[in-house]
């Protein structure tokens, strides 16, 4: 009896020990096949193993949508084109992974939405633009980049919309880090824009409800933010150290944005300047000398609200009664107000 239990026991033993044994097996993947990314399969450039491309357009040529191209450490040569797939391109290391462009064609030339760019170092020409994003595109991810040595940085063109840039450095361009061009809900955010030609950031013709965010925006030749256009509007600028500019921010003929929660300083002509452009609002931002704080031009109905302004009289006349004085914002024959000036620049 004692011995029938065991042999019982025993066999019970060995099946399960073969249906663990199945179970496993089936979760092992094969190590030399494409890992699966959740939109398609990776392949790889630049490495030494079996299936590696020896260029990056190779891989984007035999590449469907959804796949993922991860790039090795190497300094790569070429122009890139996408060619309307939606594609994740991915660099190993982005100081160690670069894309030299050779021609005068954009570096990356994106024609397509749920495209995404990471990873890299692009370096261009100063008659080539670095990324180039094509009309209609939305929902483009451009992140981790060192994007430099252009004509401009990132152009989006016409009626692109939904567009991520964050956490890039757009340097020493010839012209523009950033240009927008009739685009809309883009985010603009955590990154490094200096030295370029032109402005750092333009938004242009009809560029609407776009969010400039928590950018170092510094030492650009024209304007840091350069916002233009009668159907610009509900753009929020947000966040951002804007510093050592022609011009910290511009509007022309912009209306209904938002500039809040900004550092500007030290330009060398005007912290903020509206042109032709009415009922936007500037609220809680410092304004630390700058060559002029601020003016507007043929400009109405836009509000001035608790501002630090390095300027203001309560800091020179520190008599009571000029500590009740609102800041008064000056364009041509006409005075605008801010009637509750912080006493305290904000930590921004």
């Amino acid at each position: 009896m004692k011995n029938g239990l065991i042999r019982k026991s025993m066999i019970c033993g060995i099946v399960l020990l073969c249906t663990a044994a199945i179970t496993v097996s089936a979760y092992i993947v094969p190590l030399t096949s494409p890992q699966p990314t959740g939109r398609g399969i990776t392949l790889y450039v630049g490495g030494s193993g079996p299936g590696n491309y020896t260029t990056i357009q190779a891989a984007i040529n035999n590449a469907s949508n959804g796949d993922t191209i991860f790039v090795y450490n190497k300094t790569y040569n070429e122009n890139l084109d996408t060619k309307v797939k939606k594609i994740t391109l991915i660099g190993e290391n982005r100081d160690t992974t670069i894309i030299q462009g050779v021609t005068t064609d954009p570096v990356v030339k994106i024609l397509t939405g749920d495209t995404t760019i990471q990873g890299f170092t692009l370096i261009g020409t100063p008659t080539a633009n670095i990324i180039q994003v094509g009309t209609l595109s939305t929902n483009v991810f451009i992140t981790h980049n060192v994007i430099k040595n252009g004509a401009n940085g990132i152009i989006l063109g016409i009626t692109t919309s939904k567009v991520t840039i964050t956490d890039n450095e757009i340097q020493n361009n010839a012209f523009i880090g950033i240009q927008l061009q009739t685009s809309s809900y883009d985010i603009i955010s955590d990154n490094l824009i200096e030295n370029n030609g032109g402005q750092g950031i333009e938004l242009s013709l009809s560029s609407n409800h776009n969010s400039i965010l928590n950018n170092t925006i510094i030492g650009n030749v024209k304007e840091a933010i350069l916002i233009t256009g009668l159907s610009s509007t509900v753009n929020t600028v947000m966040g951002n150290n804007i510093s050592d500019n022609q011009i910290g921010v511009r509007f022309s003929s912009a209306g209904s944005n938002t500039i809040k929660s900004n550092n500007i300083q030290g330009s060398a002509m005007e912290g903020i300047l509206l042109q032709s452009s009415s009922e936007n609002s500037i609220e809680m931002n410092n304004f630390i000398d700058n060559a002029r704080q601020a003016t507007f031009k043929l400009s109405s109905r836009n509000t001035w609200d608790a501002n630090y302004w390095s300027n203001w009289i309560g800091f020179k006349l520190t008599s009571p009664i000029f500590q009740n004085f609102p800041k008064f914002i000056v364009g041509g024959l006409r005075i605008n107000l801010d009637r509750n000036p912080a006493k305290v620049p904000y930590v921004i």
